[in-house]
């Protein structure tokens, strides 16, 4: 498939950010419109090809949360066994990280637990859904090669689905060393005028009413740690485990169903998508998006992306407000897949809400 921006782009308005009023939402990322898996991994796996085709001689990989998590998965799934991937967090694991800025987001730390057994490579790729500026990846670099001499002149390859920078920005990141990649090169445009017009108004904030009955699959197949460095077999090992335990389980309670939405929580975006991929190909209709951290103003505009919005509490951290867009009132069987160990109680109030009619399944890994 030819990926342009007339099938990765659409714009809408941020909800009260004063540093960048629009947001590029990208309707095959899964993220914030819901999307058959099976388009969204096909988009992520060319990415990572298209990569691996280039840079074969790579030994790390490292994607940015929370947007580009599924993207970066992927993509380092199209590299040999060996090779090496974790992608940064907002979360705080514990123990050393590096710390750097993505300026103009909702939530500017971000944090890196590159530690261990580093790999020794020359080329070190970085994965991010869009590349606007370059500034946020020049942060990263810079912290990268003061904290691990051995990658002081190491080339950085700055990959992404869309790639804005300009002409200018990009003679400055490959001074110092950075290249840029992309599946869809666009111009260096400021989206501000366009999405002026929009009137928007915050997500709705959910009551809490009785609570509703759902089900909750621990998987003893535990996910792995992508927010810690493992190798790409290891990844692939884990979420094979994890799939099939979990699709033995769920099967029995889908029966007789035919539209099942799957969501990931977070950062926690890509085994959503393998799952539901699995259950695609058992002939379900499935659509799979994520809770996000991200504000995004809702507005009923026919050429308007995100039309409906609900706030809830974070799966991660009941204190931290998160939302949900466009959802699926047609779903029969909502599968909620994440890797918290935190409690899950308040936000699965909130979608018993959002879906009464449906099953609810908590998949916990």
């Amino acid at each position: 498939m030819h990926y342009n921006q007339k099938n990765l782009l659409r714009l809408a308005k941020r909800y009260h950010n004063t540093k960048r009023s629009y947001l590029l939402v990208n309707p095959l990322q899964a993220k914030h419109l819901a999307v058959s898996p099976e388009q969204a991994l096909a988009m992520m796996e060319e990415l990572g090809k298209m990569v691996y085709q280039k840079y074969p001689a790579a030994k790390l990989i490292i994607g940015f949360a929370e947007t580009a998590t599924a993207i970066a998965t992927k993509a380092a799934l199209q590299f040999p066994e060996d090779v090496f991937f974790l992608h940064t967090t907002r979360e705080q694991l514990g123990g050393e990280c590096l710390n750097f800025k993505e300026e103009h987001s909702h939530a500017v730390e971000q944090r890196l637990y590159l530690s261990g057994s580093l790999p020794e490579t020359n080329e070190i790729i970085l994965i991010d859904d869009e590349v606007s500026t370059g500034k946020t990846i020049r942060n990263m670099v810079l912290q990268i090669r003061q904290a691990f001499p051995v990658y002081e002149k190491a080339r950085f390859i700055a990959v992404s689905v869309i790639n804005r920078v300009s002409p200018e920005n990009l003679k400055l990141l490959e001074q110092e060393n950075i290249f840029c990649e992309s599946l869809c090169k666009l111009e260096n445009l400021d989206y501000t005028s366009q999405v002026e017009k929009f009137q928007v108004s915050q997500p709705e904030e959910m009551p809490f009413s009785e609570k509703m009955p759902y089900r909750t699959v621990i998987s003893r197949n535990a996910l792995p740690e992508s927010r810690m460095l493992h190798t790409v077999k290891k990844y692939q090992e884990k979420y094979t485990e994890f799939t099939d335990a979990v699709i033995h389980e769920i099967l029995p309670v889908l029966a007789g169903k035919k539209n099942i939405l799957v969501l990931g929580t977070e950062e926690c975006m890509y085994p959503a998508l393998v799952l539901g991929k699995v259950l695609e190909e058992q002939d379900f209709s499935v659509l799979c998006h994520a809770t996000t951290r991200s504000p995004i103003g809702i507005c009923q505009d026919a050429d308007y992306p995100v039309q409906e919005g609900y706030a809830l509490p974070s799966f991660y951290d009941s204190a931290r407000k998160t939302y949900i867009y466009n959802i699926k009132h047609t779903a029969e069987a909502v599968l909620i897949v994440t890797d918290s160990k935190a409690d899950t109680g308040q936000a699965m109030e909130k979608i018993s809400v959002l879906f009464p009619e449906a099953d609810k399944i908590l998949i916990k890994g």
